[in-house]
């Protein structure tokens, strides 16, 4: 739990971040001091003795940072491998061109350095001592220099990976949690108890009246949405078909409480066998009667329009002023929204427009 809170905190901290790095590179550069100090390196007679270590470090900084954070990212994104291919090489030429420069610099201001490479390693000294593009090309011929370097960054690149992962860990694990969170509120969600009471209070005086075929048929409907509900509370997609059928089930359940109130329903379908998430349009519709007013020229206006692969379902009804709705809803549209950012992300698009005494509510998908 520990390393849960140190590694949240990093990761929602800019600062926090710097300074992990920044700490980090300074403890490679103290190892790499330490390892030159305790072994017989001629080096450690000499300003060698530390900057060596450092020109490696930061070197290898030089090269981490472009290929974690602009390479790797950018060829995971688009899946070009030549594009990575040519980065990598690119900064390994960087790399040899800042070890030679670097190093040159080096025996240029420290006397101490040059005479104990003139003592020690004189053929090595007058290579140094050459231009910088023989210094680069010899360089760049010495595979020694790779290998130091592709070392250098497993463990820097190890951690990174590390961090990276368990970060992703955690999300998919509160991602786990609120998809069962979401499947919850879902199945709360299926049969609304106000809808049900309603459905049976009118079911109760459609009987008293001894109308028995609508009776009937409405016991008919009320089962048919309920067996649809429970079959599909695990799926994460249907038929819009299905769909289809289940809003006009509903509609006519719904319109048993109004009396004057007109419900149209239209739909435009240019392409079979499109699946959606079920009961997806109910909230919205449910919505639209709880705040439909019952009184003469009032209309719910529904509309489902399908136009290459883009879902276009549109609700409009006139609504009591005194029960003005908000542009966020109840616990349904809520739950709807959840259920959109888990299905569709960013392609949908979501409006609500109130004006007057009229509301409308939009919904866009790109399936």
């Amino acid at each position: 739990m520990m390393l849960d809170l140190i590694i949240q905190k990093r990761n929602n901290s800019r600062t926090i971040r710097i300074v992990s790095h920044i700490l980090f590179w300074i403890v490679l550069f103290a190892s790499s001091y330490f390892i030159v100090q305790s072994s017989l390196s001629v080096y450690r007679e000499t300003p060698l003795s530390y900057l060596t270590p450092f020109r490696n470090t930061l070197g290898l900084a030089l090269v981490f940072y472009p290929l974690m954070y602009i390479a790797i990212p950018k060829f995971l994104k688009k899946k070009r491998l030549p594009y990575l291919i040519s980065s990598f090489l690119v900064l390994l030429f960087l790399y040899v061109l800042w070890d030679a420069i670097s190093e040159k610099l080096v025996f240029y201001i420290c006397d101490s350095c040059t005479a104990m490479a003139k003592n020690n390693n004189p053929d090595y000294l007058s290579v140094i001592q050459k231009s910088i593009v023989d210094n680069v090309l010899f360089k760049g011929s010495n595979f020694g220099l790779y290998f130091n370097l592709l070392s250098g960054l497993v463990l820097p690149i190890a951690i990174k990976s590390s961090l990276g992962y368990y970060q992703f860990y955690i999300k998919t694990l509160e991602l786990e949690k609120e998809n069962v969170q979401l499947e919850l509120n879902f199945l709360k969600a299926q049969v609304n108890p106000h809808f049900l009471f309603n459905t049976l209070n009118n079911l109760y005086a459609l009987i008293l009246h001894n109308r028995n075929e609508k009776s009937s048929e409405t016991v008919t409907r009320l089962s048919s949405y309920m067996r649809y509900s429970l079959d599909n509370a695990d799926k994460t997609s249907i038929q819009l078909s299905e769909e289809i059928m289940l809003i006009n089930n509903y509609i006519e359940l719904e319109k048993l409480r109004l009396n004057y109130t007109t419900v149209t329903f239209n739909t435009t379908i240019d392409k079979e066998n499109l699946s959606i998430p079920p009961l997806l349009f109910i909230p919205m519709i449910e919505n639209a009667f709880k705040y439909a007013i019952d009184k003469q020229e009032s209309e719910i206006k529904i509309h489902l329009n399908v136009k290459e692969s883009v879902l276009d379902f549109s609700i409009e009804n006139n609504f009591d002023e005194n029960r003005t709705p908000s542009n966020s809803g109840g616990l349904g549209l809520s739950n709807l929204k959840k259920r959109l950012d888990l299905y569709f992300t960013d392609n949908y698009d979501y409006s609500v427009v109130i004006k007057d005494s009229e509301y409308k509510a939009q919904l866009i998908l790109n399936l």
